[in-house]
């Protein structure tokens, strides 16, 4: 999760090839697509869902998409690629969420 969200491409090609699984969540129920999305690491994220293991409309705790991420700090090129990829721009985040995540700002 740390090289995704750091942008370590090649460390995210390395452990994904040792079989890494590439799904897990963090506390908030990010996964590391969520990750670089949000800090728009367009190789990054365009690596992860090339091998077909990720779900490009993956909800984290607050129901938020990589999509709603990329869209939140403004990645155009990231939203394209996710659009491009089958992102569902109908998804909606999860206003009952009871995390109190205060990182959706």
């Amino acid at each position: 999760m740390e090289a995704a969200e750091n942008n370590h491409l090649d460390a995210v090609k390395y452990l994904i090839k040792a079989g890494a699984q590439v799904d897990p969540k963090d506390a908030e129920g990010s996964t590391c697509l969520h990750l670089a999305a949000k800090k728009g690491h367009y190789d990054v994220v365009q690596y992860l869902l090339s091998n077909g293991q990720m779900d490009v409309n993956c909800q984290d705790d607050g129901g938020w998409t990589p999509m709603i991420w990329a869209t939140e700090y403004k990645h155009v090129d990231l939203v394209k690629l996710l659009l491009s990829k089958g992102s569902d721009i109908n998804i909606r985040d999860n206003p009952e969420a009871s995390n109190g995540r205060s990182s959706h700002k």
